[in-house]
């Protein structure tokens, strides 16, 4: 609406920005305790008698290193986590330029590796709750370790039963994750190497210039 009026636009749309320019200049004489605040990322486009109409004008950068961390942690919420402070650091020195919106960008991405690693994994390993239930956890690694059986499936019930997919060694059973009853699934919490991941293949959507 406070674009800059040219000969090519309409006449409607140059009396709204006229009206506009009226009623503003008019504020500051006639209506006491009254501020009008406006936002933009592209104050090169405004009229030139909108500029002149707020007298006051603050430039608000793109968030340094430590409000980057600040805000990692914040979209993070409640999230059960991994990280501690020197992380977070680390995550704000490696999104140098990135906005707000492209913090929050990284941070669902991160939210939903978890998920990528149970859906990526061929082995679960049992692993006790604090309460003492067992649970199935997602293997990162493929094998787990060097004498995992390799057995991808088996064609039949009585096959299957002969066939031995828990490693004896280090206890991983292979399976995916549709093999894995929901209320046994041990979803991984968000790791520092999550976050490195998304950032390694993150982009800034603001311009260097």
């Amino acid at each position: 609406m406070c674009g800059s009026r040219s000969e090519g636009e309409s006449e409607s749309s140059r009396r709204v920005k006229t009206e506009f320019l009226v009623q503003m200049q008019g504020v500051s004489t006639q209506m006491d305790g009254l501020l009008v605040l406006g936002a933009t990322n592209v104050p090169w486009e405004l009229d030139p008698a909108i500029r002149r109409r707020f007298e006051k004008r603050i430039y608000i950068p793109l968030p340094d290193a430590g409000a980057r961390s600040y805000m990692t942690k914040l979209n993070l919420g409640d999230t059960p986590n991994s990280l501690d402070q020197s992380n977070f650091d680390a995550v704000g020195e490696g999104t140098d330029g990135f906005s707000g919106s492209d913090l929050s960008v990284v941070v669902r991405e991160a939210l939903m590796e978890p998920l990528r690693v149970c859906q990526h994994a061929k082995q679960f390993r049992h692993v006790m709750t604090a309460d003492g239930q067992s649970m199935l956890a997602p293997c990162v690694m493929y094998p787990s370790c060097a004498q995992c059986p390799m057995q991808l499936s088996t064609n039949t019930p009585a096959q299957a039963a002969k066939v031995n997919l828990r490693c004896e060694r280090c206890g991983a059973q292979r399976m995916s994750l549709y093999d894995v009853p929901s209320e046994k699934l041990q979803v991984p919490v968000v790791s520092f190497e999550m976050f490195q991941a998304v950032l390694e293949r993150a982009r800034k959507s603001v311009d260097p210039e």
